[in-house]
């Protein structure tokens, strides 16, 4: 009887603490996501600009090379109006990685596109696209490996499901022993 009164009063704190839970590691890992974008955005617009005003892609990628699979840096990408690489500092080994069917068809409608990019199975990329308008159209990658935005999203997670089973742990003493209590003096007024 008790352990049936300490689970109904236990039920609903239990599904608040568990919706709450959820909400705060999706709120918190959604930000840490769409921060990964920030230099790329960036770099893509300010890319896509200067090519419409006569830049060289190869004055945009500067002559740096970025290995995508060890480096954190941000490298760019420049893609004719077909989808030729005009120019790139992103590398994986020697070889320039091909971008998933479709995604600069819908870049050519949207202007621009943000994606999770995984071009190697070790690798995964924040890339942003940007349509480049004017007399000589294509596009501007910008993209930067995101191991250290998924450590991160995996160190919330942990923290998060800490914080969900103790809060649960303790929510279940507190009921407990607030419905034992409660029944004690029920108890003690029959008596009475």
């Amino acid at each position: 009887m008790i352990f049936r009164r300490i689970i109904v009063a236990y039920l609903p704190y239990a599904i608040l603490g568990t919706i709450l839970s959820f909400t705060v590691y999706a709120v918190v890992q959604q930000n840490i996501r769409m921060s990964a974008n920030d230099p790329q955005i960036q770099l893509a617009e300010d890319g896509a600009a200067a090519i419409s005003n006569g830049a060289s892609a190869q004055n945009i990628v500067g002559s740096g090379r970025v290995d995508m699979q060890k480096s954190l840096a941000p490298f760019v990408i420049v893609y004719d109006d077909s989808g030729k690489v005009l120019a790139s500092s992103g590398y994986i080994g020697n070889d320039i990685p091909l971008l998933p069917t479709g995604v600069l068809d819908y870049t050519r409608s949207n202007i621009d596109d943000r994606i999770t990019w995984q071009p190697a199975s070790t690798t995964r990329l924040a890339a942003v696209i940007r349509r480049v308008s004017g007399g000589t159209p294509g596009f501007v990658l910008a993209g930067r490996n995101i191991r250290e935005i998924e450590s991160r999203e995996h160190q919330l997670l942990l923290m998060v499901a800490a914080a969900w089973i103790g809060l649960l742990v303790l929510g279940f003493i507190a009921i407990a022993y607030q419905v034992a209590s409660d029944m004690k003096e029920v108890d003690l007024e029959i008596d009475l």
